[in-house]
């Protein structure tokens, strides 16, 4: 990226920033409040592999036609109880708590604590935390799996369960979903989520406000961008 492009670029995230920062809880994302037509999905994922297309009718039957898509992906924004399902063609291998392959992601807002962060990886290094943004994602083959890790996930950070207490508490409830037995934690989700505006970690700056906007205008003047230009 030319020097140009690097001061651009600056620009326009701190004028997005303060309009995320403004605007924040006040609507849905955009892609929302679009579907994707019927015949489209279908010629997506009529040669993705067996397991994420059947996922794919599970979730369309579940969700009904998602908001955005490409070949690899189907997105479904506000679907449910998640903020985001996004499901794709593409599988990742993984062996807890039995081998199978993980190639649904679902999202959900929560406030996860810095200090939990080591014991959630401990648990399941397919529960993902974005603290900036304030959201925990899960992935996994189905979306029973999915609800199942988000609520181990909420009694760890809660204190109820340590990690490896956490991984046999997902064991025994997926065996007893898998043979049809009740296995409540597979069933939704179990805590009440936080509005959005209450989640997240936007940090601080560690370059003040002064100091960019002196660095923009140098740079500006040394590659010509000055005023008038």
């Amino acid at each position: 990226m030319d020097p140009k492009d690097r001061v651009e670029t600056v620009v326009e995230t701190k004028a997005a920033a303060k309009r995320e920062r403004a605007t924040s809880g006040e609507e849905s994302a955009p892609g929302a409040r679009s579907r994707v037509a019927q015949g489209d999905v279908d010629a997506l994922i009529e040669n993705w592999p067996a397991a994420p297309e059947k996922q794919a009718q599970d979730m369309l039957n579940q969700y009904g036609l998602p908001n955005e898509a490409t070949p690899t992906l189907l997105i479904w924004h506000d679907s449910g109880p998640w903020k985001r399902t996004i499901l794709t063609s593409d599988e990742t291998a993984h062996e807890f708590p039995t081998p199978h392959t993980d190639f649904i992601s679902q999202t959900i807002n929560y406030d996860v604590p810095v200090e939990k962060l080591p014991e959630l990886a401990r648990f399941d290094g397919s529960l993902i935390v974005y603290r900036t943004a304030g959201q925990v994602t899960a992935s996994c083959d189905n979306e029973a799996a999915n609800f199942l890790a988000m609520n181990v996930m909420h009694d760890i950070v809660q204190g109820k369960l340590t990690a490896e207490e956490a991984r046999k508490e997902f064991g025994e409830q997926q065996a007893a979903w898998l043979m049809n037995r009740e296995a409540p934690y597979t069933e939704g989700i179990r805590f009440a989520q936080p509005a959005e505006s209450d989640t997240g970690y936007l940090d601080e700056p560690v370059m003040k406000a002064p100091t960019v906007r002196q660095t923009v205008e140098k740079v500006k003047d040394k590659i010509g961008l000055g005023e008038g230009s």
